[in-house]
């Protein structure tokens, strides 16, 4: 309970002058001061009669609790305006019931009529449905024919909406949990992602309801976020943008800050890195300060801006992270900031300093993931800028091996990184004696063809093709 609460608690009890009341105020005092039952029966009041007198009156104060709870004004607890309004609504409907049932009908009518503005501005179909359906059962005498007709009608329409909300609900399952999917694909659902999205597309243009909306936008956008086609996705969340900061019934900080997101992830996949950057600012500062939504955001931030060579604010989002609350919950996240760190100060042109940073920390080493190999690639390139040869032979040898082990990390941009580092080596550094072979290779990484693509949302912060080409003399580069 929070303050206010017992505040009210202790005043009610404390206006009652009979003998269990006064007991139930010293039991709450006890129970507020953590005294367990055992402690309170060795009390001075003493429970008349057997341990059932003692269970009875927790059992009455619990009510009294739970009265409080329902009386006390709580819903600035929401922090979503339109949970908050759920909550309200609920709250005035039943408190309408209570009302028309007991007699005072006009008062109980006056309060259900404001609960009916909160359902209808937030779609609450359900809270809805039994308002009009109390109205008509109760209220009869307070309608006119016509109205009646209304109500009968809108009730009818409030069921279809219902039930549409209800089946895009179960439809959403399927995006929110992936192992629902998996099992239809095992039983032989063939097309069942399809299938849902255009459902899910006709409940919403049938309806115009923003929460089935909701749904719809976030079973498409996800559907062709895994086949890659971000001008689609880019397509569907600037439309999911729209619908989301003009509906109260779905309109949340939360919201809002997911689809800025999920477009800041589509401009950045179709390297269009200005207009990613804007809308990830505004997911971060939408993001709770000290959630895990954030600590994301700030990563794809960096990213973004160490893309546009943008590198004092790349620094100021890993300056944030690195003071996040919750850096340190998460094994992996202190280290992979530590490297984006090191990778912006090597693109700064810092090697010293980018190569203390990078070696504080050796957790990303004990992984078998892309970050292990970006830092074994950065590392690397820290080794070729300030020539140490022998030590750069040994983790080119540590790098072969590693891939060999973990073959789903090799692709044909990580082999020609072991491949143009190898020709260095036998070349004692020297770049302007890179094999034609490599350059033309380079040239391909460079331009993005097909199977060298660079994945922008990956650890590559430092690109190895770039800053090879930008090494080697009378060499044209971007």
């Amino acid at each position: 309970m929070r303050a206010g609460e017992k505040r009210m608690l202790r005043h009610m009890l404390s206006r009652r002058t009979n003998a269990e009341s006064n007991l139930r105020w010293k039991l709450f005092e006890l129970l507020d001061s953590a005294y367990s039952d055992e402690d309170i029966l060795n009390q001075d009041f003493v429970i008349t009669g057997s341990s059932s007198s003692f269970s009875h009156l927790k059992s009455r104060l619990k009510e009294d609790i739970l009265s409080v709870l329902l009386i006390k004004e709580s819903s600035k607890r929401i922090a979503q305006s339109n949970r908050a309004a759920q909550f309200e609504c609920m709250k005035k409907l039943a408190q309408a019931y209570v009302l028309i049932f007991r007699g005072a009908k006009s008062e109980g009518a006056s309060i259900l009529k404001t609960a009916k503005e909160l359902a209808i501005k937030y779609e609450l179909a359900a809270e809805l449905l039994i308002i009009n359906h109390l109205t008509r059962e109760a209220l009869y005498s307070f309608t006119t024919r016509k109205s009646l007709a209304v109500i009968n009608s809108s009730i009818r329409n409030n069921l279809q909406v219902w039930s549409d909300i209800l089946r895009s609900e179960e439809l959403s399952f399927y995006v929110s949990f992936p192992q629902l999917k998996q099992e239809l694909q095992q039983e032989g659902e063939e097309g069942f992602e399809d299938r849902m999205i255009e459902e899910l597309k006709l409940l919403f243009e049938k309806s115009g309801t923003a929460r089935i909306g909701f749904w719809y936008y976030m079973a498409a956008t996800e559907f062709h976020i895994k086949y890659k086609d971000f001008n689609r996705v880019l397509e569907l969340s600037l439309d999911f943008l729209k619908l989301v900061e003009g509906s109260p019934s779905i309109m949340s900080k939360n919201n809002i800050a997911g689809v800025n997101q999920t477009i800041g992830v589509a401009q950045m996949e179709l390297r269009n890195f200005s207009a990613a950057t804007y809308h990830l600012s505004i997911s971060e500062k939408l993001f709770p300060v000290s959630g895990f939504n954030r600590l994301q955001c700030l990563q794809l931030l960096a990213f973004s801006n160490a893309a546009l060579k943008d590198f004092d604010n790349s620094n100021i989002s890993i300056e944030k992270a690195l003071k996040h609350a919750r850096i340190n919950v998460r094994e992996h996240a202190k280290p992979q900031w530590l490297f984006i760190k090191s990778s912006v100060e090597f693109l700064q042109g810092d090697v010293d300093l980018s190569f203390k940073t990078l070696n504080s920390e050796g957790y990303l080493m004990r992984q078998q993931d892309e970050w292990n190999l970006q830092f074994r690639l950065l590392e690397m390139m820290q080794l070729i800028a300030m020539k140490d040869e022998e030590w750069l032979e040994f983790k080119l040898d540590a790098t072969r091996k590693f891939l060999t082990r973990h073959k789903n990390l090799d692709s044909l941009r990580t082999r020609l990184s072991i491949d143009l580092i190898s020709n260095l080596l036998r070349k004692e550094l020297d770049f302007s004696q890179i094999s034609e072979k490599n350059r033309l290779l380079l040239n391909l990484c460079s331009e993005e063809a097909e199977g060298y693509e660079w994945n922008p949302m990956s650890p590559e912060i430092v690109r190895f093709d770039k800053w090879v080409l930008k090494q080697i003399p009378n060499q044209d580069t971007e």
